[in-house]
This record gives structure tokens, sequence and C-alpha cells, in this order.
């Protein structure tokens, strides 16, 4: 790599991402990698380790661990209509549930004074304007694939115990391109399970592993299913900050 290639980035990336993105990910290189894999025939999804910069994805994953309010939450996920789900007591017990783990009923809630310790707030701050208050991310992506995205997005925040998994689904919404995923556990290990499957229109299934800050992103198409195999740890872990990515116009 010759030191003008390490040290390129397009226009459309702000320099500000330097902040929270590795350099790696930042190279014409890299956002040429992404622009290949954006515009290859069949989908498949989009699999980077160490992607943050490491100093913010472990005062992350210290953030989601001290979260006071994760809860039990399962869901039925039926295409085409909008998911039925379960909380508490009941998400353990719903006979027809195709997701279940622990989320956080109400991210917003977390930036009230005294629920979270002010250095875990401040870091899930910082994440906030990264990936939604500002553009950043946003531009990285379209650094990529050429696509404009919408500032609103859905965010969810969410771990697993042992045995908890997403049964195969699509997400198909108005709208939506993308699933994003930031893995943000720092004991992961390859035996834990939990691996995000993929299958294309061509029936070839594709499985990455939520290794301790690296990402995914998923392309939502008619065609194409994606589910999380089974955690087997004996501990709650594969902390994830997922994210929904719609088109600007939709």
């Amino acid at each position: 790599m010759t030191t003008g290639e390490t040290l390129r980035q397009p226009a459309a990336v702000d320099p500000a991402a330097a902040r929270y993105i590795a350099p790696g990910h930042l190279t014409g290189a890299a956002l040429d990698a992404v622009r290949d894999w954006y515009r290859a025939e069949h989908a498949t999804p989009l699999h980077l380790t160490g992607f943050l910069v490491p100093e913010l994805a472990a005062r992350l994953a210290g953030a989601l661990r001290a979260v006071p309010t994760w809860a039990r939450h399962a869901s039925l996920i039926e295409k085409g209509r909008e998911p039925t789900e379960y909380w508490g007591d009941e998400a353990d017990t719903a006979p027809d549930a195709t997701a279940s783990q622990f989320r956080v009923p109400d991210i917003h809630a977390l930036f009230a004074d005294g629920v979270l310790p002010p250095e875990h707030r401040r870091t899930l701050e910082e994440f906030f304007v990264f990936t939604v208050l500002s553009d950043l991310f946003r531009d990285w992506l379209r650094a990529g694939t050429g696509l404009r995205l919408r500032k609103r997005t859905a965010m969810e925040l969410a771990a697993y115990r042992n045995s908890d998994g997403l049964a195969d689904h699509q997400d198909l919404m108005p709208g939506r391109v993308f699933a994003v995923n930031f893995y943000l556990d720092e004991e992961y290990r390859q035996e834990h399970g939990g691996r995000l499957g993929y299958r294309n229109g061509r029936g070839e299934e594709f499985h990455a592993a939520p290794h301790f800050n690296s990402l995914s992103v998923i392309p939502i198409r008619e065609d194409c299913w994606h589910w999380v195999e089974p955690f087997t740890s004996d501990r709650v872990g594969r902390y994830t900050i997922a994210m929904a990515q719609h088109l600007e116009e939709s």
C-alpha cells in the first residue's frame, strides 16, 4: 500500500469520520471494496472487522454492560406484517416466538439523569451523534454504495443468553435497504455461536461471527433471508447495536 493510498479519503466522507471509524476502513481501497460488494450480481452480507476506532469500541462495550434496563424480549416475525412483541415473563413463555433475546425497551430513557454513570452516557451520546444525528456513518455507506440514506432510523440494543437467537426473516419494509449491526461483546469467542446467517436468491448461504468490534451490513431484498444462530455461551453476551437504513426518499 502506498502512502498516497493510505491517506486518500474520498470527498464524500467527512474527515471527522476518522474520530469514529478505524483508518483502514477510510482508505480509497476500502471504499472501493464496499462498492464492489454492493454492485455484485448476487447479494451477500458485508462483514468488516475492527471497524470502529478501538478506544470507542471498548467504551461502547462497557456502556452496554452497564445499562440497567435490559429486559427479556421475544417476537413473532411474519412476512408482510409488523412483528408481534412479548416482554418480560411473556417473552420466555410465548409458544410462537421466532426471536428471543434481551432488549432495551426505551433507548431514550438511558439519557435521563442518574440512569447511567456519566462516562457511559457520554459514550452512547457520542455513538448516536456518529450514527444518527450527524451524516458521518451514512456518508460512509453512501461513499461505498452510492445510496442516499435518510436520517430517521430504527435502532435496537440487543444481547443474548444461552439458546437465544432469531429465526430466518427478511425485514422487508418500505424503503429499507440495509440492516446494520455493530458487535460489541469483547468476551465473544467462536465457540459461543450466535453467527449471523444470510441466504441470497441463488440459495447461497453465508455466515459471520459477531466478533468484538466487527460490523455487518445486510442487504434487504425480496429474495434474501437472514437469521441469528443460537447463542451458546453460559453468560449473557453478543451485545449488539442494530440499525435499519432506509432510502432518503422513502
